[in-house]
């Protein structure tokens, strides 16, 4: 009778055991998937932000194109016409990556599927880092400078560029780093994770 009762008591033990396991498995899913969806929620903000604001900027750069101080001058054109076309360029690139990527991560769907559109926007996102490193910072700055030249102001406007420029460009790098490459990366710690809880 007691081997019975120890037998029972046993099972009973084990299926506590086996629930707890699973309940603690389903809230390290659910801590995972919190903590992805804020990071993809702080990427898709981001990207919003940053569409609405190269569309905003685009007024004021046809209306400072057609200013008449800027008529009969060069550079300040081309860096305005360079900008304009920076935005469009910018809002396109800020749809697509909403569309084809961010938008079509479901934590609640497949974890391959997700992966794939991380890595697919992973590798995005680099080559837009990359084209503002080397080639949209240096153009505009180079422009500017131009720009400042032509037009012959005076020294304190000179300062203000410069620190204007350096300014811009750390806060670039900040967004890169602290919002970009490190949401990305938290997502894609979480997803290996929960593919590993998937295949146990």
């Amino acid at each position: 009778m007691e081997l019975e009762e120890l037998k029972t008591a046993w099972t009973s033990v084990d299926e506590r055991l086996k629930k707890q396991e699973m309940l603690n498995t389903r809230m390290v899913e659910e801590m995972l998937k919190n903590k992805s969806s804020r990071s993809l929620n702080r990427l898709i903000n981001i990207e919003i932000l940053g569409g609405a604001t190269v569309i905003l900027v685009i007024p004021l750069l046809i209306w400072l194109l057609n200013d008449s101080r800027y008529v009969n001058t060069l550079f300040p054109r081309i860096l305005f016409i360079t900008c304009i076309a920076l935005c469009i360029i910018g809002s396109i690139w800020c749809c697509y990556t909403l569309k084809h990527y961010l938008m079509r991560i479901d934590f609640s769907k497949n974890i391959k599927d997700n992966m794939h559109y991380v890595n697919r926007y992973n590798i995005f996102y680099r080559k837009g880092k990359i084209a503002s490193y080397f080639i949209i910072i240096p153009i505009t700055s180079l422009l500017m400078i131009l720009s400042y030249y032509e037009l012959k102001v005076s020294f304190q406007l000179w300062v203000f560029l410069f620190a204007a420029l350096i300014f811009m460009i750390g806060v670039v790098i900040w967004i890169y780093k602290s919002i970009y490459e490190k949401s990305i990366q938290t997502i894609k710690e979480s997803l290996e994770e929960l593919s590993e809880l998937e295949e146990e």
